[in-house]
């Protein structure tokens, strides 16, 4: 028997026929007269008739109405953009509107956003600002974006023509871009934006076997390996359109990586049955434990199923660690726990496979994986840590372990009003007043972590601080501030005094509070006074190169997908064995590591896409 290739055919002839006509029967979709070529043959797979277009993008465009800032707004001069958002204003019911554009408390700016294919309601997106050509306006600092409205913008004769709406954009502004992050009169709201419907992947037939029976055996085949629970139902995630495309859905365990996702579905075999797949599965099963096809063997594993993790388990116990860690890869988005000891391991020593291991953990939900991910926690390498708490927090954002803890104020109780109570209405009087506190501005993690002291920060996607080791406690001496707010603590201080100086013009005074050294208590009083999370950040940075933080202060600290992954998985490299002759100079330095939240790039790209 010729040795078995995950997309190269062998002779099973009798087995081609029985599987082949369970495949090219009836079709409810071929109602129109093209030529409905030939079926599948038994070697071909999803790849073999179809790609996936991925990577796409939609530029949206809106204008906006930047509030808060320190009489930094100069009132913009007439153009199309002014005349937009005028529009838009008295749309919202807004009186006297150009009074808003006169206020240097204001200020108009230009909103972009860039929306991914594969993005859904719930996903946060970044958002882009900038003030307008022949704005006067100074600075965005301290500003905050009320809600606008984002479309396609197409020019026709040299006048902008506006498309459907497809996302809204909203929150505090971060100055600056990632090339100058000092930059005034740009800015960002991280996880800002949101799309109104899902943006959904396209399965394309190629032009030679583009027919309705065709689209509708690719969506069979794709729904008979991935569907999952929507309400009461089970659905599929190929849906045949025409017979020219499908649309393609990520399952929810795949969502943080559809990377891998397109790979399994595009070796999914075109023609099955229990005798060709116990036929593949014996030799892809086979090719796992070969270094050199490992990376391809795992994935067409994966995609049959929970009928490979018998054979997937047999490649934890290689000798090669590159074998291992496909094989648990694999075995995770099975949602099987046999290979967490070895993600474990991969997580920690070899930094290759770091942030793909990560991945695995956050699509494996179940306590093992949870239990590994909290142990992770405590290692002192700081994107091991980050890399944990992030999967978990994929996995379940409310874990307790993750620490998040509020960070403003509940309403206060009025005693006088709750005392003559029944203890029923009681309860439903705290209910509502719980139900009724105000939005955190951002999020806070307190995590009880082991190892050394960390924070760190995102300046991509969300808007958190995460502090690793509680009762951390800020060093004195202390001179921090931003905008209106101050911290002071001298020498031998055992506490740190916050100070928000108000403008005389708004009638309320001055506000003093003294609240202990502990960072965690230090960040939420700071909230609790009006600080922004731009402003939150911006103390931390002063703080750590004054050096008033106990430990290092880390923003995005995760790597992106390394490339030798795709020399392990493609070309069959082991990546995990070190060239001894090849050392680094005492003057080298890693490469730049992208930031965890940019979107991963796909590892592998179809000839055609």
């Amino acid at each position: 028997m010729p040795r078995f290739r995950c997309q190269r055919g062998w002779g099973l002839g009798a087995l081609v026929v029985i599987a082949a006509l369970g495949l090219t029967g009836a079709n409810p979709l071929a109602k129109g007269k093209r030529k409905e070529g030939p079926p599948p043959k038994i070697e071909e797979n999803v790849a073999s008739l179809a790609y996936i277009a991925a990577g796409k993008e939609i530029k949206v465009e809106g204008v906006g109405l930047v509030a808060g800032l320190d009489n930094t707004g100069v009132d913009p001069p007439p153009s199309y953009y002014r005349s937009k958002l005028l529009e838009e204003m008295q749309k919202a019911g807004v009186a006297n509107a150009n009074k808003y554009l006169a206020d240097p408390r204001f200020a108009m700016v230009i909103v972009h956003l860039t929306i991914q294919t594969g993005v859904t309601p719930s996903d946060r997106l970044d958002v882009e600002l900038e003030i307008p050509p022949g704005s006067g306006t100074t600075s965005l600092a301290g500003g905050y974006l009320m809600q606008a409205r984002l479309r396609e913008i197409a020019v026709i004769g040299g006048t902008p023509k506006d498309g459907p709406e497809l996302a809204l954009a909203e929150g505090p502004i971060m100055i600056g871009t990632e090339a100058k992050p000092d930059d005034p009169k740009r800015g960002r709201v991280l996880g800002g934006g949101r799309v109104k419907k899902d943006i959904p992947y396209n399965l394309i037939l190629k032009d030679s076997r583009r027919s309705f029976r065709t689209s509708n055996m690719l969506e069979k085949v794709v729904n008979a390996r991935f569907h999952q629970s929507e309400g009461l139902d089970q659905k599929g995630m190929a849906l045949a359109k025409t017979d020219q495309f499908l649309v393609l859905k990520v399952p929810r365990s795949y969502h943080h990586y559809p990377g891998r996702y397109f790979e399994v579905v595009k070796r999914l075999p075109m023609v099955d049955s229990p005798e060709l797949r116990a036929v593949r599965i014996e030799g892809w099963g086979k090719q796992l434990l070969d270094v050199k096809t490992a990376g391809a063997a795992a994935l067409c594993l994966e995609g049959m199923g929970p009928n490979a993790i018998e054979t997937l388990k047999k490649g934890l116990s290689s000798d090669n660690a590159q074998v291992r860690f496909f094989a648990a890869e694999a075995l995770a988005y099975l949602n099987d726990v046999a290979g967490v000891d070895v993600l474990a391991d991969t997580a920690i020593h070899l930094p290759e496979f770091r942030t793909i291991a990560f991945h695995a953990f956050a699509a494996l939900d179940q306590p093992a994986a949870h239990l590994k991910l909290r142990k992770l926690m405590d290692e002192p390498d700081i994107e091991v840590r980050y890399g944990a708490f992030n999967a978990l927090r994929t996995l379940d954002d409310r874990d307790p372990f993750l620490g998040q803890v509020a960070v403003l104020d509940e309403p206060p109780a009025d005693p006088e009003a709750e005392e003559n109570l029944e203890p029923t209405a009681l309860a439903l009087r705290q209910a509502r007043l719980g139900r009724n506190r105000p939005k955190d501005p951002f999020a806070l993690y307190l995590v009880d972590s082991e190892g050394p002291p960390l924070v760190h920060i995102a300046r991509t996607r969300r808007c958190e601080v995460v502090i690793f080791g509680r009762n951390q406690k800020l060093l004195p001496p202390i001179v921090l501030g931003t905008g209106a707010l101050q911290l002071n603590a001298g020498y031998g201080d055992d506490g740190v005094q916050l100070s928000k100086i108000v403008s005389s013009r708004s009638g309320e005074g001055d506000q003093k509070i003294q609240c202990s050294l502990d960072l965690g208590d230090v960040v939420r009083r700071m909230a609790n006074l009006g600080a922004t999370y731009p402003d939150v950040v911006s103390i931390l940075q002063v703080a750590q190169k004054q050096k008033n933080l106990p430990g290092p202060l880390v923003v995005d600290s995760v790597p992106g997908v390394n490339p030798v992954l795709i020399e392990a998985v493609v070309k069959g490299k082991d990546v995990t064995k070190k060239d001894s002759e090849v050392k680094r100079t005492s003057s080298e330095e890693p490469a730049p590591r992208k930031g965890l939240f940019q979107r991963i790039p796909r590892l592998f790209k179809s000839s055609e896409e």
